[in-house]
């Protein structure tokens, strides 16, 4: 494996095309404000609450999300839930006035596909302290 000149492990992933970094700058920016986004993804629009963005195994960048509307994955499927997007497919982005709380999270994995995080929301309990606490 390489490594780097402080003698870590070099990041094996390929870079981010210039085309997608604007576009990562904006959803990590997303991710960190918290802010709702809507995705144009597939053809169709969605509404999410981004919660990380950084590299899938595949060496993709991925965006976790949790999905409040838009197109559902098929019969009988809500619309609402856990997704993740491959950044390179995400046709459009519009992001929303609204904020979010972040969902819980499901353990220490909680990033579920995402190997190497560039942004994530803090811990559910974090974020509603934060809000809460005197200004």
């Amino acid at each position: 494996m390489r490594q780097t000149l402080a003698g870590l492990p070099a990041d094996p992933s390929p870079p981010i095309p210039p085309t997608l970094r604007r576009r990562v700058a904006r959803l990590s920016r997303a991710v960190r404000e918290r802010r709702a986004m809507e995705l144009l993804y597939g053809g169709a629009w969605r509404v999410v609450h981004p919660h990380a963005i950084g590299r899938m195994g595949t060496g993709k960048v991925g965006l976790l999300t949790w999905q409040t509307a838009g197109l559902a994955r098929g019969p009988g499927d809500p619309g609402e839930g856990w997704r993740m997007f491959d950044v390179a497919r995400i046709e459009a982005t519009r992001a929303l006035r609204a904020h979010f709380a972040p969902r819980p999270r499901g353990g220490r994995a909680w990033t579920a596909g995402i190997d190497a995080p560039m942004a994530e929301v803090p811990p559910r309990a974090e974020a509603l302290a934060e809000l809460s606490a005197p200004a």
